[in-house]
Formats: C-alpha cells, sequence, structure tokens
C-alpha cells in the first residue's frame, strides 16, 4: 500500500479512476465536468486541497482545519483530518460518508452512507484499508482491522474482523467469502 505521495501525485491518480469508472479517456472535458459537475470528484478534491493547505507554513493547519468544517458542512460527509487517504479515492456519492482516522490505500472505491472508524477508545490501532478495495454503500467498518488488497464489502454489511486479500464481507454482521482458488491445469 503505498500512501506517500504527494497531493498533485494524488488528484492525478482520483481523475484516473474516475475516468475507469466512466470508462473514458483523460482529457480536458472530462477534467472540466469533474471539477464542475461531479459531487464525488468535489469532494475528494476538497480533501486534496486540505492536504495542501497543511503545508503552509504557520497558517496551514488552522486553515485546513476551518477548510474540514467547510467541507462537511457542504457535503454532508466527513473524511477525518487524522485519515490518511491514497490516490485514485472513487466516490461517486458523497453523502452520509465518515471516515475516522484510518490508513486508506491506493484505488479504493466507497460508496454513499459507507463508515469507517474504530469501535472505542481501546482499539490498538486504526482501520487500514489496503488497495483496490470496494466498499458498498451502507457499509461499515469498524475496529482496529485491516482489509487486505482487493477486498469487497457489500452493501450495508458490518464488518468487525480482518478481511483477507481479494475476499468478499456481506452481511450482519458479515460473512467472510474467501476466493475461489485457481483452477487446476487439466491433466493428460
Amino acid at each position: 500500500m503505498t500512501v506517500n505521495e504527494n497531493p498533485w501525485q494524488k488528484i492525478k491518480a482520483d481523475i484516473q479512476a474516475y475516468a475507469r469508472a466512466d470508462r473514458v479517456p483523460v482529457n480536458a472535458k472530462l477534467v472540466i465536468r469533474l471539477f464542475l459537475l461531479t459531487p464525488g470528484f468535489q469532494f475528494v478534491l476538497a480533501r486534496r486541497i486540505g492536504e495542501i493547505m497543511a503545508g503552509i507554513p504557520l497558517i496551514g493547519r488552522p486553515l485546513r482545519r476551518v477548510w474540514w468544517w467547510l467541507t462537511c458542512l457542504v457535503f454532508g460527509s466527513e473524511i477525518a483530518i487524522g485519515a490518511t487517504v491514497g490516490g485514485g479515492f472513487y466516490i461517486p456519492h458523497p453523502y452520509g460518508i465518515v471516515v475516522g482516522v484510518s490508513t486508506v490505500g491506493r484505488n479504493v472505491s466507497m460508496l454513499q452512507n459507507a463508515t469507517i472508524g474504530r469501535r472505542g477508545a481501546n482499539d490498538a490501532t486504526d482501520p487500514v484499508i489496503g488497495d483496490d478495495v470496494y466498499i458498498g454503500a451502507g457499509a461499515v467498518i469498524l475496529g482496529a482491522i485491516t482489509l487486505g488488497k482487493g477486498a469487497m464489502i457489500g452493501a450495508n454489511s458490518v464488518l468487525l474482523a480482518d478481511l483477507p486479500e481479494g475476499a468478499t464481507a456481506v452481511g450482519i454482521p458479515a460473512k467472510i467469502r474467501l476466493p475461489a482458488p485457481p483452477a487446476e491445469p487439466p491433466t493428460e
């Protein structure tokens, strides 16, 4: 999981994620549409602008706090200031999303009303969301857990345990479905 990108690299990766989702090439028409007419991208971009603000000497951190507060008001969603979010973050509908202090990998897709956070003050660590993870609408991910690369969480699932790479979690509480093992080549 690589989240040590600068905000400009993350914005570029975010644009590419939206282009992949829309199955269109990255071009000026797409970028203008994303910046002006796509609330999900605007929400992710607001997060990136906050990251840029944090680098301003002396006034950056308080300015970022005010920007975060305004973003929460405008979108009705929140990504905690202490969260680390990799590039390629795809949120098509930025409504009712709460991301607490956590680490979110690259190319993560998150739908509306999803929640990521701690179960309580006694959690030893924050949640870790791997690269290429899909989080369905209304999904709840709580506790000091890790989601492996390529994991999927179904809509309205409540996940309270680690999810291995490539696995799927569905239900309340979530039942984990492991990926099928690769098929054996036929022997002659």
